[in-house]
């Protein structure tokens, strides 16, 4: 039990550069320069997975891949997978980042409205990262 509610602890991410970089324009990212973690959620229904983990402004679909799910935003897709930190929401390498951040804003928007926690964290794949 001890280790149960160890891991339902809230993480904390912490950024380590290891080199000093120039400032990161995020609005030419597209998704092989970034993805999100979403912290804060402790549990989703299944019954309702689908609806809360998905934009309500936009018209989407849910595709399988290797038995594995992925949501589609027009041409673009994008697919979560629980971690210890959080969870983690990857998207296809010409996903836009302005199209990825508006889909994130409504999924963390439905988390919330669900009763749960959530936020959302910003990473940049090029730099290092580490939980505590």
């Amino acid at each position: 039990m001890g280790l149960f509610n160890f891991c339902k602890k809230r993480k904390t991410v912490v950024h380590e550069p290891s080199v000093p970089k120039p400032p990161v324009d995020e609005q030419n990212w597209t998704g092989k320069d970034f993805e999100f973690l979403i912290t804060g959620v402790t549990d989703i229904s299944p019954d309702v997975y689908d609806n809360i983990m998905t934009p309500n402004s936009l018209t989407w679909s849910k595709i399988l891949c290797d038995e594995w799910p992925y949501y589609q935003v027009g041409e673009d897709e994008y697919s979560y997978s629980w971690e210890l930190p959080g969870i983690q929401m990857t998207f296809s390498d010409d996903f836009p980042y302005d199209k990825a951040k508006a889909v994130a804003d409504e999924v963390i928007s439905n988390l919330r409205a669900a009763g749960q926690d959530a936020e959302l964290i910003i990473l940049d794949k090029q730099q290092l990262y580490h939980f505590e």
